[in-house]
């Protein structure tokens, strides 16, 4: 065979092949299409159904065990539980019972092999699940699919079922970051129930880890429960890591109780800049206007974020907007700087601007520092 013959055979072989691709691809999403089209269409009819269950004390139309199978009839179910409150939702419950769909879907989750099933079964239970679905649930905090997990966590923490407080927080330092996130968000809903189990973990853990003890103290923040305080400055005492020490700050801002007044302000002349910076930001979270002097020392700091944090904190508090103006004239520059910043920031511009035209004088030292830092 030549070789002007062995390659018009070989082009013709790849084109066959392409051309045989390119058919069932076309063929696969037309039937996709076809199985998508029919699912929806089979949703919408168990809505009506489960709405003319709902609206309807004598309506007795069964839903039978093939309709109970349908994962159609599921995501029906999950938009339907969605929608509703009150005694719409109890009755919608007592279906779920009456049909055995949450037993079904911890089947599903312990033994299905096909991935999209055990997932939809796990969503279920997150939107459906009771008491009864708990141990399954806690059971696939370890499952591993992390979508699984997040899942279970999530319908733990709907039912508010407390064994899994400790169970969840001792997963904060191991697992992978997207499903560790989620499982803060679903601590954050067990509000001071979990705030113990948070605090004994970091205790434990934060002479030796940092990644889950920064997100056990940014989820404490969340929960903002006062009886963290205490022992949030104890331990901002005792850890050494400066990532925790950052985050134990933040929490402490956030909570924003007065007994951390003292700590943070000591913390503006620690070594660490972003340290230093933090606590700046947090005193402002604090509220107090007695921090005002020692914020505007930090406003002269060597850092350019600490002024800008100290200076941001100022603007929030009472008396803050007016020791701002006053500072525009500080003898340091970047003090001065980061005072204009703020009150841009805070609005101020477009109020000075608004006093200027009014011929108002306490509208010219701001409008003056502009001027001066665009010439």
């Amino acid at each position: 065979m030549s070789l002007d013959l062995f390659n018009q055979v070989a082009v013709l072989v790849i084109f066959s092949i392409n051309a045989v691709m390119l058919t069932v691809l076309v063929m696969l999403k037309v039937v996709h299409r076809h199985r998508r089209l029919d699912h929806d269409r089979r949703r919408t009819a168990y809505l009506g159904v489960l709405s003319r269950h709902l609206s309807m004390d004598d309506y007795n139309e069964p839903i039978t065990e093939t309709m109970a199978e349908d994962p159609a009839f599921l995501d029906a179910l999950l938009d339907m539980r969605n929608a509703l409150t009150g005694d719409d939702a109890s009755t919608l419950g007592r279906i779920v019972n009456h049909h055995g769909i949450i037993q079904r879907q911890m089947r599903y989750l312990d033994s299905s092999w096909l991935l999209g099933r055990r997932l939809q079964a796990a969503v279920a239970l997150a939107e459906l699940g009771d008491e009864m679905s708990a141990e399954t649930l806690m059971r696939h905090l370890d499952d591993p699919e992390p979508e699984i997990r997040i899942q279970c966590g999530r319908g733990l923490g709907r039912i508010r079922w407390t064994p899994a407080i400790d169970q969840i927080v001792s997963r904060f330092g191991t697992e992978i970051p997207w499903v560790s996130t989620r499982f803060s968000d679903t601590l954050v809903g067990y509000g001071a129930k979990a705030t113990w189990p948070l605090l004994a973990y970091i205790r434990i853990n934060h002479p030796y880890e940092t990644q889950g003890v920064t997100l056990a103290l940014r989820t404490l923040a969340q929960i903002n429960d006062d009886q963290a305080v205490g022992p949030l400055l104890e331990i901002l005492e005792e850890s050494s890591d400066v990532e925790v020490r950052i985050a134990t700050v933040y929490a402490l801002g956030e909570l924003g109780s007065p007994e951390a007044l003292a700590a943070l302000d000591a913390l503006l002349d620690d070594d660490e800049w972003a340290l230093r910076a933090k606590s700046a930001s947090a005193l402002g979270g604090l509220g107090d206007p007695a921090a005002i002097s020692r914020l505007l020392h930090s406003m002269r700091d060597s850092n350019w974020w600490v002024r800008r944090s100290a200076a941001a904190a100022i603007a929030g508090l009472p008396g803050g907007i007016e020791a701002l103006y006053t500072a525009l004239d500080d003898e340091d520059p970047f003090a001065a700087d980061a005072a204009a910043e703020a009150l841009v920031d805070a609005g101020e511009l477009v109020s000075a601007r608004r006093r200027a035209e009014q011929e108002d004088a306490l509208a010219e030292p701001l409008l003056a520092h502009m001027r001066s830092g665009w010439s």
